[in-house]
Formats: structure tokens, sequence, C-alpha cells
């Protein structure tokens, strides 16, 4: 065996030792390295851990049905929305095959399977259809699909449109009440222009009627003086042949028909020269501009003002019965929204009449009284009446019981806006069904009425 000497041996403790103390730093520093790269680890860990639970409670939070699922079109995940949409619970979703989950409607099953084929079509583009939810309800959804570029899932979005669908359909309901009302309104106008070019002609035919009234008593009179003449020259036997022809013409006339039926006939004319005299100034009134500023309003002549105006409305159907208060206090309000609020009211009266057809005797009862500071209005009627669900709901916009074209629902809550909001008054309604309705109207007589702009 070699004999090493003592140097050698130093010199190779010495490289062994430098070796054990560069190992040593070596592994100290890579020690370190690894504690590095684990906290950070550590940290990546955390932070996606934090995003995975903020995506997850966005996605929970979503008021949008979300529904997430596999390259196979299978469900992965659904949020809240989707499961309440649905009609389903959370656990029995994951594995569940889209199509499987979603039926409904042609269109969005059309829509949805150009998806979930072989070669999936994603525009980005949106269906409203309908969804069918456990319970058989089909549901109005707008439907959407994005691809997340991950694995080949796909992102579907569900979202519920029926508060959307009420919503156009109360807007359209308004738009064709506002396009009605402008068309009453140019209506009006023309109305009140024609009953002012009405107005003159009328009043020639009733000077000339009146003319010819006079004419007639006058004629009458000397008729009557002829008579006498005749009388006395038949009696002393003078002027025979003259006396013989105005006899004669006078029964070629029959002028003893034409003195007692002529005055019938002229106040007969007359009679419906007033009427239409009264219709002509109604209609101007009734037409006239609403105002912009209060005027003290004489109820009982927009009662008889309407009535003049509605009546073709309501002739053929029922009878008006009046108790109006002579000395009726006047009301400060608008005139124009008042004759409104009576003739919504006849008409409703009018239209429960002719609903109920065991009703051959429709009757509506229009009274007014002074009680205290107020003027009470009351508009009565022997219709169908009202059952108490219905009643608690009348003077909702857009609630009506016609059917569909038959009434836009506007007609009492027109009246309710311009007695409680625009006059500050009150409005009931008592009514039992099968026996009538009463609408009960109170106007503080001395109350300032809302501003109309």
């Amino acid at each position: 065996m070699q004999k090493i000497s003592y140097e050698a041996l130093v010199s190779r403790l010495d490289r062994e030792k430098r070796a054990r103390l560069e190992a040593e730093t070596l592994l100290e520093k890579k020690s370190l390295e690894v504690y590095q790269a684990n906290q950070s680890l550590a940290a990546s860990t955390a932070q996606i851990d934090r995003e995975r639970t903020l995506l997850s409670a966005v996605f929970d939070a979503r008021p949008a049905a979300l529904i997430l699922t596999s390259s196979n079109h299978d469900c992965v995940r659904l949020n809240p929305s989707a499961c309440g949409l649905l009609g389903i619970e959370v656990n029995t979703v994951p594995g569940a095959s889209l199509l499987d989950l979603l039926t409904g409607s042609a269109e969005a099953l059309k829509w949805i399977e150009a998806r979930t084929g072989p070669n999936p079509e994603f525009d980005y583009s949106t269906i409203d259809g309908a969804i069918s939810n456990s319970s058989g309800e089909e549901i109005p959804v707008r439907i959407s699909c994005s691809p997340i570029g991950h694995d080949d899932m796909c992102l579907w979005i569900l979202i519920d449109i029926r508060r959307h669908l009420a919503i156009e359909a109360e807007k359209n309901a308004l738009e064709q009440s506002l396009n009605q009302a402008q068309k009453m309104e140019a209506l009006g106008t023309l109305a009140s222009g024609v009953a002012h070019e009405i107005n003159t002609p009328i009043q020639y035919v009733g000077d000339n009627v009146r003319f010819f009234q006079e004419v007639h008593a006058e004629f009458s009179g000397l008729l009557k003086t002829y008579d006498a003449l005749k009388d006395a020259a038949e009696k002393h036997g003078i002027l025979e042949d003259l006396a013989a022809e105005v006899t004669r013409h006078r029964e070629e006339c029959d002028i003893d028909f034409l003195l007692e039926d002529t005055p019938t006939a002229l106040e007969q004319s007359l009679h419906g020269l007033r009427q239409v005299a009264t219709i002509v100034s109604a209609i101007r009134e009734f037409s006239h501009p609403g105002e912009t500023e209060t005027t003290p309003v004489d109820i009982n002549s927009v009662i008889e003002t309407t009535l003049s105006v509605s009546r073709n409305s309501w002739k053929t159907i029922t009878e008006i019965e009046k108790e109006l208060q002579p000395d009726l206090p006047t009301v400060m309000g608008h005139a124009g929204d008042l004759h409104q609020v009576i003739l919504n009211l006849i008409s409703n009266a009018a239209d429960a009449i002719n609903e109920d057809k065991s009703n051959d005797e429709g009757l509506i009862r229009i009274s007014t009284r002074a009680v205290a500071d107020d003027i009470e209005i009351l508009v009565s009627d022997n219709g169908s009446g009202i059952s108490d669900d219905v009643k608690s709901r009348i003077f909702d916009p857009f609630f009506t019981t016609k059917d569909p074209g038959k009434g836009t629902g506007q007609g009492l809550a027109i009246v309710y806006k311009i007695v409680h909001v625009k006059h500050g008054g009150r409005i009931t309604v008592e009514s039992t069904p099968e026996s009538g309705t009463t609408f009960k109207i109170r106007l503080n007589k001395n109350a300032e009425p809302a501003s109309l702009n």
C-alpha cells in the first residue's frame, strides 16, 4: 500500500473541506430558491383561489340565467337564476344534456341546435323565444351563446323578458291611447269648427221659421176676414160668382187643414232647430281647448252639455234620469276635464247596461247636490255590476274587463287622475254583481285645482 505523505493528506483534506463548503453553500442557495418558489406558488394559488371564488360569486350572482356546457354539450354548471328559471334543483343538473334541459318553442330549439351540432355556428347573435320550465310553463326568454375558449366549453345566457314584454305592451297601449287622444283632439277641433259653421245657417232657418209662424198668424186673421166677407156676400146675394170662386179655391187648397196643421208643423220645426242649436252649442263647449287656468265651473251645465253631445251613444241602450240641484254652487276647476269625467262615467254605465243581456230597461241616474263645502255628483246604473276583485282594480291604468280591441283600460284611470290629482277631489264606487253600480264624486267648492301644465 502506497504511503500518503502528510502534505498530500493535508491537501486532500483541504480540497474535501472546500468541496463540502461549496456543497453546503449550493444547498443553502437551492433551499432558498425552493422556499421562494414555494412562497410564490402559495401566493399564486391563493390568488387563483380568490379569483375562482370571485368568478364563482359573480357567476352565481348574475340575475340572468347562466349555463356552462362541456364540449359534448353536457351541463357543467348552472347559476341559481338558471335553476330558478327552469324550476330545477342544482344537484340534479351536472351531466344533463343541454338539449334535454332546454325545451320550448320551435324557433328557440332550432337556434340552440345550430350551436350544438357537428359544426356549431357562433355569430354572437341572440334570439327571443320561449323555454319550458319543469312545470310546463312557457317562459319568454332572450338567449345568447358564446364559446369561452377553454376545452370547447360554452356559456349560455337566458334572460327572462316577461317584464320587458309587459312594459312593451304597456308602451304600445299608451301609444295607441295617445294616438287616439290626438285623433280625438283633432276631431274636437273639427267639430268645434263645424259647429261654428252650422250655427249661422241654423239661425237663418230658425229666424225664417219664426217669421212664417208670425205670418201664419196674420194670414189666419186675414182668411177669417175673407170668410166673413164671403159669407156676407152669399147672404145678401151679391157677387155670387166671385163668392163661389172663393169657395172653390178654398176647398181646393184645403184651407181648414192648413190652418189647423201648420202651427204644429212650425212648432215642431222650431223645437228641432232648438235641439240642433243646443247640440251645436254643446259641441262647441265640449270641444273647446283645455284651459290652463282654473275657472268657476257649473257642474249642472257640464252634465247637460255632455248628455247632449253623447246622446247618440246611449239613446238606444238606456234612459237618463236627472236630479240636478237648481241652485248648485260652482266649483273652481277645468271644465274640459270635468266634461271628460262625466262622459267617461256615462259611457262606462252604458257599456255595463249593454253587457247585461237580461236587462231590457236600462237606466242611468245622474244627480248633483251641495254637501257642506263639497259638490257631490252621483252616476248610477242598473247594469251588470262589478265584483270585489275587479272593483279594487278599476282605476288602474290599462286594466279592462272588455274584450281585446274594445277597451284600453284608460277611461276610469283618467277619471281618477282628473278628480284626485287635478282637482283634489275624491271618487268612490259602490257596486254589487247584478245590482248595478254607483260612482260618487266629491269636489270641494273652494279647492284650487292643480295646474294642467
